[in-house]
């Protein structure tokens, strides 16, 4: 028995009458189907695609970790409670790192130095000075070889025998000099100077124009100083970060900070190291935003050395008027554990310094627009805008709309080929 398929994709007998029936075009064998699909399911596999599928990831795997658990993380509403605390830029400073109150540090000698000795004399015929019968003298002096500063740490004078120099400052050589020679000399008076600095040198890398290692000058200098020696950044300061390390320890800080706070330009320290690095401060945007409709980037940079949540909202093309929720924007970063402990979070549950944090804020609310204009970005926050729930009802009512036309293409296309059998 034959069967022919009608529109409501049921079978039913095909007799002798139905031959030749003037519905016949509206009608497909079952043959025809199965020829059609056993040609549309391998041309699925010559389909446009940006990489493998997930079926294919999963199957062909060798090995792995696979685990459902969620991420733990803390919620945190922006509200009046919390503002005071996210309104503030949590910046690292380099004066809260470095604290040091001394005006500027004391210069002291250390190995490899260079230092220039001149010895004088209250008298002519002293232990440095001949008398006058041996010839014109400018003055009662005598200028020494320079003496470089030994691994050992001291310097070799005549009559005074081997000084200990390094760690000591100018002053503190030039007494013990005159105490070694003051039952020996004339009333001797020393006078030593730096001839070339190889100790309390300060390195200077990275984004500047001119890098190297530069001695400090007597007077003590300052951290901008340093930068302008080494012939100034090549790029903005909004855009550049100097990373300070001393004594082990290492601290970021953008340039235009410094610039703008005086306090942030502390005095430099022998054997500091200067890196300066471009690295301009970004967001991203995700979610219900224009800048996705319209194609923009999602990594945004600042491009100011603050940035609060509206004006990141402003520079992502704003909400979608069609699309977004404004009682759901959500800001994702990894917060320190010490500012959560301050808005009265409990972090028992998180063993790492830095928490996993979700900031929420409602627009619908009047006041939302304010605390967005106080909530200070950190570079690398996510800005996520969630859709309305609407939305979905959309996207189904579309999917429904698209399954239901692309049947009625199908059918219709059905129809074209079933036409040449009557």
């Amino acid at each position: 028995m034959r069967f022919f398929a009608d529109q409501t994709s049921r079978f039913r007998p095909l007799g002798r009458n139905d031959i030749g029936h003037s519905e016949m075009p509206n009608r497909l064998p079952p043959a025809l189907f199965a020829v059609v699909l056993a040609g549309f399911l391998p041309a699925c596999s010559l389909l446009p695609g940006t990489g493998p599928t997930s079926d294919a990831v999963n199957s062909n795997a060798a090995a792995g970790i696979r685990s459902s658990a969620p991420l733990s993380y803390a919620l945190v509403d922006v509200s009046s409670d919390t503002i005071g605390f996210l309104s503030q830029p949590n910046l690292i400073t380099l004066k809260g790192a470095f604290p040091d109150k001394r005006p500027k540090p004391t210069q002291v000698v250390g190995v490899g130095d260079i230092l220039n000795i001149s010895i004088f004399e209250a008298a002519p015929g002293g232990l440095f000075t001949p008398g006058t019968a041996s010839g014109a003298r400018p003055g009662n002096f005598v200028d020494l070889p320079p003496q470089a500063v030994d691994q050992k740490g001291s310097i070799y004078v005549p009559y005074a025998g081997e000084i200990p120099a390094a760690a000591r400052t100018i002053p503190d050589i030039q007494q013990a000099v005159v105490g070694r020679l003051r039952n020996r000399a004339i009333e001797p008076q020393v006078v030593i100077s730096l001839n070339q600095q190889h100790s309390s040198v300060v390195s200077v890398l990275g984004d500047v124009n001119a890098p190297g290692v530069l001695p400090l000058n007597s007077v003590g200098e300052r951290l901008l100083a340093l930068i302008a020696r080494a012939g100034g950044p090549k790029f903005e300061a909004v855009e550049s970060y100097v990373t300070l390390q001393r004594n082990g320890q290492r601290v970021k800080v953008l340039l235009s900070h410094i610039v703008h706070d005086p306090r942030e330009n502390v005095f430099i320290r022998p054997n500091d190291v200067i890196f300066i690095t471009r690295e301009s401060p970004t967001f991203t945007a995700l979610g219900a935003l224009n800048q996705n409709i319209f194609g923009f980037n999602s990594e945004i940079p600042f491009d100011v050395e603050t940035l609060t949540l509206s004006q990141a909202i402003g520079k992502a093309g704003g909400l979608s008027d069609v699309q977004s929720d404004p009682g759901e924007i959500y800001v994702y970063r990894f917060e320190d554990r010490g500012f959560l402990e301050k808005l009265g979070i409990d972090t028992t549950r998180f063993i790492l310094n830095k928490v996993p944090t979700i900031y929420h804020i409602n627009l619908r609310d009047p006041s939302g627009l304010l605390l967005a204009s106080g909530f200070q970005m950190r570079t690398k926050d996510v800005l996520y805008i969630a859709n309305a729930k609407v939305v979905d009802y959309y996207k189904l009512l579309t999917l429904i709309n698209n399954t239901t036309s692309t049947v009625r293409n199908v059918n219709s296309a059905v129809h074209e080929v079933a036409a040449p059998i009557n």
